[in-house]
């Protein structure tokens, strides 16, 4: 039995509708220990993580491509923005950061 067409008929109509359906919202959260070694016994000691249906996984990345094709057609990309972006992390911002730091010291500003 091929699911493909059944879930992309869920997808497209939470995409026509603008309704997510409550199912997608819902997660089984897991604490999970920070660091090995630290007290179990103390909660601030742990981080949850949410773990949510696939298909909402999906429909995030439905939407996600739209609003990122969005953003690009119209100009509203910004070239200096890292996050949230593929191949731009705080790494490459710090780098930019520090090639134009460096750039400015060379040219005794």
């Amino acid at each position: 039995m091929e699911l493909v067409p059944y879930i992309t008929k869920i997808i497209n109509e939470s995409l026509a509708t603008g309704v997510v359906p409550d199912i997608f919202k819902r997660a089984i959260v897991t604490p999970l220990l920070k660091k090995p070694g630290l007290d179990e016994t103390d909660l601030k000691n742990f981080r949850p993580v949410s773990n949510l249906n696939f298909l909402s996984k999906i429909l995030e990345k439905v939407v996600l491509g739209q609003v990122l094709k969005h953003v690009k057609s119209n100009g509203f990309d910004e070239v200096l923005q890292s996050a949230y972006k593929m191949h731009h992390s705080t790494e490459t911002a710090l780098l930019k950061v520090t090639s134009d730091i460096l750039d400015l010291v060379d040219d005794k500003n």
